[in-house]
């Protein structure tokens, strides 16, 4: 014979499922994950020296002169031709000396100067690339590693400009899946410290590997 269970205790488990609902309703949602910056590596030519598919010239300039050592990526050129600079500048394998260049790290033209002189050979690096050429936050802010003298804020440097009210100090958060960098911002010209930055790309020029 079957014996139904007595109501006192099918109240009690009625209960205690109402407050596993309740206590599950309460609970906060799991924290989001960042996702993992993504690292890519840019060059306006293949390894062989060729123009990079891609790409499209937009400029040319005539007597260059370029020296080995780029501020921007290291292992690349740093060039002058008449009153502009161009750094990072890639060479390339062209009837005359010439070299390829980048304005930024996701500019998709390219600026061709040919070289008065030949070109010298780019050294090998001794230590791993150092600070990313470009970075693009979480917010889509595109930042850009700052050449000749740097400005400091509280004693460390300012390394990237986001733009004319925002920069990032130097030293990138590299222990998490996603990069972290400690943000500055300018307030009607005065220097404030910011929040914390993610960083959702970060850019490296390929160095020169054929010369």
């Amino acid at each position: 014979m079957r014996i139904s269970p007595r109501p006192a205790i099918g109240l009690a488990l009625l209960a205690a499922a109402a407050t596993m609902l309740a206590a599950c309703a309460a609970a906060p949602p799991a924290a989001r994950a960042r996702p993992r910056t993504r690292i890519i590596r840019i060059s306006p030519v293949t390894a062989a020296g060729t123009a990079a598919a891609g790409f499209r010239t937009t400029s040319r300039a005539s007597r260059a002169q370029c020296e080995p050592g780029s501020e921007a990526i290291g292992q690349a050129y740093r060039c002058a031709a008449g009153n502009a600079l161009y750094d990072p500048c890639w060479p390339e394998k062209a009837a005359a000396p010439a070299v390829l260049c980048l304005a930024d790290p996701w500019s998709r033209t390219d600026a061709e100067l040919t070289v008065s002189a030949g070109l010298a050979a780019v050294p090998a690096a001794a230590a791993p690339p150092g600070e990313p050429w470009g970075l693009q936050l979480a917010g889509g802010q595109r930042c850009v590693l700052l050449q000749g003298a740097h400005s400091e804020f509280r004693g460390r440097v300012l390394d990237y400009s986001c733009g004319p009210a925002l920069y990032l100090l130097r030293g990138l958060n590299r222990t998490g899946p996603a990069w972290t960098a400690r943000s500055v911002v300018d307030k009607s010209g005065h220097m404030l410290a910011g929040p914390e930055a993610e960083i959702a790309v970060a850019w490296y020029g390929r160095p020169v590997r054929f010369r």
